[in-house]
């Protein structure tokens, strides 16, 4: 009801709300367990308005023993209460009662459907409705025959969001048991509303924000199932969502709320029912605060030791690798079971657990130790000083690359040579003094800089030809255990960016959605003949080139400060979910495309479509090289499962531009603003660089003024087959 494309491109970058949407239906008749979470930090009062809920019974409990709830807090309406009259005051009231910082719950349950468009903010020209009760009974005029707008709910939405951005926004719907019998699912909603809305035409403000979820796609129709009853129906998903709400452990986020209800509804209705989230699902549940950055994988079918995870080759992982039960507020993980991966397939893998029994569909699991098929990198470690003030030192990066007790290896991308001409990589020890913020060396020539005795130890990851393979890897060891945490966490990245390189389609065959650059190269004048565009942001004048195949642009001469937009065409005639993925030399992988904070839907480019990502992504041209990946999947992807932050040489905290910086590409992006400048990455083969990446807010709104004729642009359709449900293009 609220994901059009229009409204989602105006929502704004510091997102603090909590906002879960949904149509599917009721709630379920399980009863609230598991420990209560606590609200951080605990908000001055709480609220809930429940609308439509014919058996609410369990709603209330749910909420106080889970969440703090007092009865007081509730205003419920049912039945003939749940008018429009009714609803709108409701809100009102609602909106009265709540106070700045408040905790505020709205729950909707019954018909949805849609209505035409009257005052133009929706692009796909429906508006979507709530069916309140009495509506379409006759040819009154009165609002109270009609349905409740989208457009309505984001105006009472958006005073609440004045007041609090705690808010969590239930929309769920189903029918009576009278409607439909059995245990096959069946679709809910009634048919559109043809009558044109006394309310349609007006102006309302509207404001988005926080996390979305969404029973179906926008052209799909959710299904319901019984309760353990065999009588009452319920959404499908709403029905996995409380239940995954129920067993949610404190620490966990809305992502794994939602991956724990997305896979039963897919394993149930296939492909006719995809579940959608989108927005900051890596907030804590109910906790308003962002959770550490843990990779968790959803455990689905268990048998015995055999145990299946819910992410596959596409997803990085490995045949070999150990992933350990994921329990965030757990004293001692070490101590709670693992699996080994024994089988990957696309979009699954198979592991054996520790023990039988260990494991049970809908836990979590997060990955401990990663193996890696390819040769391990050959390690040569010396040191200025190595037999004097180095010699402990050494020795404890040497002890870094020995095997854990439980046999696992920390950096199991690598191996230790006592041979320097054999070694792919150099680790060397130094204590550089520096002058203006560049270390001293005794000769302008010398490669490394020259070591003090009096100076703090710092660990250089050099390349075979003693060049520092990256300026973050300048490791600082003035604080021995943080500096080993750094040494493990940059190589087992710059492994990571080896593997992530070489990830390939296991079929082969050409990629059906082919990419498109196009060059704008900032001049004071236009050429003539020239296709010239004038960008907005104060950037000036630029001369449009191309757009040339993704392929191709090694061809051509890329200068610093030229900006690239590009393109999709899916050639084929199926659909594809597509991702751009960037891979820096300052070892970050990211997703450039779609935004994390999108739905999963967005990514998907249906069959013979194009789409132009001049909104979506901008990419300025630095000094150095970059790689891109293009992924092409017949289903959706965690690409979060592929991406990491930047090498670090500190442990210390990050400047404004680094926190920026790993907030936008790591989910954080309630927690920074983009500033007025131009902040850059630097990388490393044609240099692409995301600025800000806050949705690149800045660029979001650029707008092209054609001063002369723009360049044709020719689409050659090759013929091909696919043959594989991935396809993945490297550079």
């Amino acid at each position: 009801m609220f994901t059009k494309r229009r409204k989602i491109m105006q929502k704004t970058t510091l997102l603090v709300l909590i906002l879960s949407f949904f149509l599917s239906g009721c709630l379920p008749p399980d009863k609230p367990n598991g420990p209560k979470l606590g609200l951080q930090p605990e908000p001055v009062g709480k609220h809930a308005l429940l609308i439509g809920i014919d058996n609410y019974r369990n709603v209330p409990p749910l909420m106080r023993e889970r969440f703090g709830f007092q009865p007081d807090d509730f205003i419920i309406l049912l039945d003939e209460q749940a008018t429009h009259t009714g609803i709108e005051n409701a809100f009102k009231a609602l909106i009265k009662r709540v106070k700045r910082g408040d905790f505020v719950y709205i729950h909707y349950s019954g018909h949805g459907s849609q209505t035409a468009d009257l005052n133009g903010d929706e692009m796909d020209q429906q508006d979507e409705t709530w069916v309140s009760y009495g509506t379409r009974s006759g040819k009154s005029q009165d609002k109270d025959n009609y349905d409740v707008l989208d457009d309505e709910i984001n105006a009472w939405l958006t005073a609440i969001y004045a007041k609090t951005n705690k808010v969590i926004f239930v929309s769920d719907s189903c029918h009576s048991a009278t409607v439909a019998r059995g245990r096959a699912p069946v679709s809910r909603g009634l048919k559109r509303d043809d009558r044109p809305h006394p309310l349609g035409k007006k102006a309302y403000s509207q404001k988005y924000y926080g996390i979305h979820v969404g029973a179906v796609r926008d052209e799909e129709l959710a299904a319901e199932t019984t309760g353990d009853d065999d009588k009452t129906f319920y959404g499908l998903f709403t029905w996995y969502w409380i239940k995954a709400l129920q067993q949610a452990q404190k620490g966990e986020t809305w992502h794994d709320v939602f991956k724990r209800a997305y896979t039963p509804v897919v394993a149930r209705r296939g492909q006719v029912q995809n579940p959608q989230i989108e927005g900051e699902s890596l907030r804590q549940v109910f906790g308003g605060h962002f959770a550490p950055l843990a990779k968790t994988v959803l455990v689905g079918n268990v048998e015995g030791e055999s145990v299946e995870i819910k992410a596959g080759h596409v997803a990085g992982v490995t045949e070999g690798s150990v992933y350990r039960l994921s329990q965030p507020q757990h004293a001692n993980p070490k101590s709670l079971p693992s699996l080994t991966i024994t089988e990957v397939k696309p979009f699954r893998s198979f592991g054996k657990a520790s023990k039988a029994g260990a494991f049970k569909s809908g836990d979590f699991v997060v990955e401990e130790s990663h193996a890696y098929h390819f040769n391990p990198f050959k390690v040569y470690l010396s040191a200025d000083f190595p037999n004097d003030k180095d010699r402990p030192l050494l020795q404890a990066i040497r002890a870094a690359f020995q095997a854990n007790p439980d046999g696992t290896l920390p950096l199991p991308g690598y191996r230790l040579t006592n041979d320097p001409y054999q070694a792919e990589l150099h680790l060397y020890l130094l204590r550089p003094k520096r002058q203006n913020g560049q270390p001293i060396r005794a000769s302008a020539d010398d490669a490394l800089p020259k070591s003090f005795v009096n100076q703090a130890p710092e660990l250089w990851v050099l390349t075979n030809g003693q060049r520092l393979l990256h300026k973050n890897l300048q490791i600082r060891f003035d604080n021995r255990r943080r500096g080993l945490k750094l040494l493990r966490d940059n190589l087992n990245k710059l492994a990571r960016v080896r593997e992530i390189k070489a990830l390939q389609s296991r079929g082969g065959g050409p990629l059906p959605v082919t990419v498109q650059v196009t060059v704008y190269s900032p001049i004071n004048s236009c050429p003539p003949g020239a296709a010239c565009v004038m960008l907005s942001s104060n950037l000036g004048l630029h001369r449009k080139m191309g757009a040339y195949p993704l392929l191709e642009i090694e061809k051509h001469s890329l200068s610093k400060g030229d900006i690239l937009s590009f393109s999709l065409h899916n050639e084929s005639n199926r659909n594809y979910y597509v991702y751009l993925i960037n891979i820096g030399a300052d070892g970050a992988i990211y997703a450039l495309f779609p935004d994390p904070q999108e739905r999963m839907e967005y990514a998907r480019v249906k069959a013979r479509e194009k789409r132009d990502l001049a909104e979506e992504v901008l990419l300025k041209v630095e000094a150095g090289e970059e790689t891109l990946k293009v992924i092409a999947s017949r289903r959706p992807i965690d690409v979060s499962l592929l991406e990491q932050q930047k090498y670090r040489e500190r442990g210390s905290d990050l400047n404004p531009l680094e926190r920026i910086l790993t907030n936008a590409v790591h989910g954080e992006r309630g927690a920074s603003q983009c500033v007025p400048a131009i902040w850059t990455l630097e990388v490393v083969n044609t240099l692409l660089v995301a600025e800000c990446r806050q949705r690149l807010s800045k660029y979001k709104s650029i707008q092209f003024i054609e001063l002369l004729r723009t360049l044709p642009i020719q689409v050659v359709e090759p013929s091909y087959h696919i043959n594989d449900e991935i396809v993945i293009l490297a550079r």
